[in-house]
């Protein structure tokens, strides 16, 4: 694996140092925009030292941490080998509810005390700091109270501003011997920080303008031999924030909210300045809605004409026509990534999504004519009002689209159950999770693969029925969870982490799940943006 633009600053020359985390493998973590911009954006400070952690590889963690006996070195940092604890601050970027797990490992593992409430203790006992430990992401902006018993500063929205606010207080902090709780006092006043200690109302941070968000140019690239590496050979490009559309499920529409576009011509400079600074063949283009940029085909058009492959997310099925594919051929795109939601329109519309069944045929006719062989198809299932017949609608549909004679295997169906997230339009929708319902959703998993498994044209992802749906529980209340779900969830991991530990966590804690959703279905929200 050699990665290029690695920053390795001399830690003599430094006022202070940022061990930036992503919870999870390199693979994944290096798969993600956030990580490259958080690099790239906390090193352009000369002073600071930002330096990247992940979750070790080709090793099975066990948890708890305590449980695990691989060596703690396992932990250390990519550019200069140090040891989480070692660091002045550590950031962790929180996209998935899966991965709150991995932070409690992470932190234990590195012989750090969990709770926020533990590491002042040990400040005030024994005058031993540990590192300054915060957080934000999507899953944090979402709902911080499930985490907030961990982190010392949770990051509420755009972080690109109120993290240079936050760095010029630390470093008076550092200076000048303020006490901790002035620190946090004086940290609580930027926009977007929520101090889970001082519990303050936090307003979401919103960055007005994308162009004042810099593209990393000396971006993160690794070259491996690994087929499956897709992603981290690629330079990222974000070319818009949020979504127009606000389809009820998605927290880009409502946490990301407004929708803002890049400008043409700042896009145009960070390709031309990322090829001269950077070696790779692909450029990923960035956004929940990479189709809504008015100059959509522009960038693709630029991109192509400076000799660069493309990859784009998922698409709107409306803003596909020939003349997009065509762009998406000369690209060398394979695959194209499109999101029916489900099988009846009217549950469609429901979601916001008005597209007819009638377009999304009509558009998999025109793919299927083109160059680009493969599509890959994103469905749910346990949505508001969903009827037994909606999911005859999903088999009806993928059936029609079988007909089109697309290759074996060329139309890759995954097939999501719903995970509610909060403060978003569906946010009390937990029925499906209720103990009594969960079987229904096992038994629509087990009908859709019955009727689809035999159609040639379609390859369905998903296996192990009952694992999803539990673990979409799981999701669904780390998402919705207040302060009694962070201490389930902290039970939960000490005793093993794996799916049946939630039930001995609430055994031990004499608290019902289930009670709780119940709780958020008649409008109880822990937390509003």
């Amino acid at each position: 694996m050699i990665t290029e633009n690695i920053i390795i600053k001399d830690w003599r020359k430094i006022d202070f140092s940022f061990g930036l985390i992503y919870p999870n493998v390199y693979k994944i973590g290096m798969s993600s925009y956030s990580i490259r911009l958080l690099y790239f954006l906390i090193n352009s400070f000369e002073n600071i030292a930002c330096e990247r952690i992940f979750l070790p590889r080709n090793i099975k963690l066990r948890f708890p941490a305590s449980k695990d006996y691989s060596s703690k070195n396992l932990l250390r940092s990519l550019e200069n080998k140090i040891l989480p604890e070692e660091f002045d601050i550590l950031g962790f970027s929180i996209h998935f509810e899966n991965d709150f797990k991995n932070i409690l490992w992470i932190l234990e593992k590195a012989e750090i005390p969990l709770t926020s409430q533990e590491r002042y203790n040990v400040l005030i006992k024994d005058n031993a700091q540990f590192p300054i430990i915060i957080g934000g992401g999507p899953a944090v902006t979402s709902n911080p109270i499930t985490l907030s018993d961990y982190f010392d500063i949770l990051f509420i929205g755009d972080a690109e501003e109120s993290l240079k606010s936050f760095f010029k207080i630390f470093q008076t902090y550092k200076k000048e011997d303020l006490n901790f709780r002035e620190f946090l006092e004086r940290v609580r006043l930027i926009e977007g920080i929520y101090i889970p200690t001082l519990n303050n109302r936090a307003k979401r941070a919103i960055l007005k303008n994308l162009d004042d968000s810099s593209t990393p140019i000396f971006q993160l690239i690794s070259k491996s031999s690994e087929e499956k590496s897709i992603f981290e050979s690629n330079f990222f490009l974000e070319i818009n924030r949020g979504c127009p559309y606000q389809c009820k499920f998605c927290i880009s529409s409502f946490h990301n909210s407004p929708f803002r576009n890049r400008s043409y011509d700042n896009i145009k400079h960070a390709v031309e300045d990322g090829i001269k600074y950077s070696d790779f063949e692909t450029i990923s283009l960035i956004g929940s809605c990479v189709s809504s940029h008015p100059k959509f085909k522009e960038i693709c058009e630029h991109i192509i004409n400076n000799g660069k492959r493309l990859t784009i997310p998922s698409i709107r099925i409306e803003h596909l026509n020939m003349d997009i594919i065509h762009i998406l051929e000369k690209a060398n795109i394979k695959t194209i990534t499109i999101a029916p939601e489900t099988g009846s329109e009217s549950l469609r519309f429901a979601l916001g999504k008005m597209i007819p069944n009638e377009k999304i045929i009509s558009v998999l006719t025109q793919i299927r004519d083109s160059q680009i062989k493969n599509v890959k198809l994103y469905f749910l299932i346990g949505l508001p009002e969903e009827k037994e017949e909606n999911i005859d609608d999903i088999i009806n549909l993928l059936k029609l689209f079988d007909d089109l004679d697309f290759e074996k295997n060329a139309l890759r169906v995954n097939i999501n159950p719903f995970v509610p997230k909060l403060n978003t339009p569906y946010e009390k929708e937990v029925f499906f999770y209720l103990k009594e319902n969960l079987h229904d959703l096992i038994k629509k998993y087990q009908k859709l693969e019955r009727e689809l498994k035999n159609l040639s044209s379609i390859k369905l992802k998903f296996k192990n029925v009952k694992y999803i749906i539990k673990n979409a529980r799981l999701q669904t209340i780390i998402s919705l969870g207040n302060q009694q779900i962070s201490d389930l969830l902290l039970n939960y991991y000490t005793n093993g982490a794996i799916l049946s530990s939630l039930e001995k966590a609430e055994k031990e804690l004499n608290f019902s799940i289930n009670d709780y959703l119940l709780k958020i279905k008649e409008c109880y929200t822990p937390w509003i943006i």
